[in-house]
């Protein structure tokens, strides 16, 4: 999820899933999904946020960062790149 590279202002970035088709072996995928309430502010971490290292991205409650992945539609890490200051 993209809300990793907001939430590290860019320092760790989210990986994108990718799965590969065994034909010869069952497999089983389990996914998990924990997102906070919809007020919840989404920004970098204030201590991640420097003069030589500004604030990559604006903050936004969890229910507009929702909305905007609603909006725009899934677009893999392009996505994130969309929600960069200007």
């Amino acid at each position: 999820m993209v809300i990793c590279d907001v939430l590290t202002n860019g320092i760790y970035k989210s990986v994108e899933h990718r799965v590969i088709v065994n034909p010869d072996k069952e497999r089983v995928s389990l996914a998990y999904f924990f997102n906070p309430k919809s007020d919840v502010l989404i920004k970098p971490a204030t201590e991640l946020v420097t003069s030589t290292k500004p604030a990559l991205y604006e903050p936004m409650t969890f229910d507009e960062y929702r909305l905007f992945i609603r909006t725009k539609g899934p677009q893999g890490k392009s996505q994130v790149e969309s929600l960069k200051c200007s």
